[in-house]
């Protein structure tokens, strides 16, 4: 049992560190990126989001996300160039069935689905410096 936990431990700081990585930029890997401000309102039909986080991811570099405000707005530090963007809004943690007990998966997906994944959700934004308004407007 207390292997099982040391595993896990380290498994976790792997994961915490591999994703620092991706999200700083591995060290001496060039000119920082310039950045600019992005901000908006989140609708699914007509109504404004009231959580959940909006998900810039730039295709060359590092990922942004802010967190939507209960009256559906956010903002956001980013990349300036091309990105692709998905809204990531999940109900409470859920069992994973067959698992053992106690093992908790993310929620089901309060917007659908094609939304939370950047390659799917047909959301881009060409980031230009300075101040962004992009409100985002989701459909069932």
């Amino acid at each position: 049992m207390l292997q099982q936990r040391v595993r896990l431990s380290w498994g976790c700081w792997i994961v915490f560190f591999g994703c620092a990585l991706v999200m700083t930029g591995c060290p001496g890997g060039g000119a920082k990126r310039e950045t600019a401000t992005i901000s908006g309102k989140v609708t699914l039909d007509g109504k404004p989001l009231n959580a959940g986080r909006v998900i810039f991811a730039h295709v060359e570099g590092p990922a942004a996300a802010a967190d939507i405000q209960p009256d559906g707005t956010y903002k956001v530090e980013a990349a300036v160039g091309m990105t692709r963007v998905a809204i990531d809004h999940r109900g409470a943690p859920e069992a994973v069935p067959g698992s053992r007990e106690g093992m908790m998966g993310p929620g089901k997906s309060l917007v659908p689905e094609k939304y939370a994944v950047a390659d799917t959700s047909g959301l881009t934004l060409d980031v230009k410096s300075g101040k962004n308004d992009f409100n985002i407007e989701m459909k069932q």
